[in-house]
């Protein structure tokens, strides 16, 4: 085996071990930075400087207080009105609704979330992708065309928080027996998830 051939199979090696890795700390450290950053003129204006970390703890403080409160009945009042006053705002109302929608899908299991894994023929017929149901398709569309349409969801890998929603006629849906769960990690591996990751 020549050198070059040997150094080859070790920067492959290392390239396995090495992004998966560098990727992982990169999300982590992105998702650190936006909770951090949120408190940070907050954290600023107690302490006097800038603190690692504090305002990420005081973020997520935030978001199981939020989460609290909207259990509670003076709560979910509260939460009720802002709602009100948010879609009074034209604009707002748009960035609120559709946010609020596509984070209920992707966040929430029950049933306001994706219920299910579908495969679907596209971009041509014999090529599938995997999609998820959302829900029965709007009751307009069902009428013009006179077929029971349900809305499905096709996310673009890796990043399953964008892609299109199409409404299909349900003889033209097949179900999958894979979780959402399943169906997510597959999109984000870019359908490099093996068998036994989702065992």
């Amino acid at each position: 085996m020549s050198v070059i051939h040997t150094l080859r199979n070790t920067f492959l090696t290392g390239l396995v071990v090495f992004v998966p890795l560098v990727a992982t700390a990169y999300v982590l450290w992105f998702g650190f930075s936006i909770l951090d950053n949120f408190m940070k003129p907050v954290v600023e204006e107690l302490a006097g400087r800038y603190v690692p970390g504090v305002g990420m703890v005081l973020t997520l403080l935030l978001i199981l207080s939020a989460g609290a409160l909207a259990k509670l009945a003076l709560g979910r009042r509260l939460v009720m009105l802002v709602e009100q006053a948010i879609m009074r705002v034209p604009l707002a109302k748009t960035v609120y609704s559709t946010v609020k929608q596509a984070s209920e899908a992707v966040i929430d299991s029950s049933s306001r979330g994706f219920k299910g894994v579908v495969l679907v023929e596209y971009p041509r017929k014999g090529c599938y992708v995997l999609g998820f149901t959302s829900g029965s398709g709007v009751q307009e569309a069902r009428e013009a065309t006179g077929k029971r349409l349900v809305n499905i969801f096709i996310p673009t890998a890796p990043n399953p928080t964008s892609g299109m929603m199409v409404m299909l006629p349900e003889e033209e849906i097949i179900p999958m027996k894979m979780s959402v769960e399943d169906g997510l990690k597959l999109v984000v591996s870019g359908g490099f998830m093996k068998d036994e990751d989702s065992a």
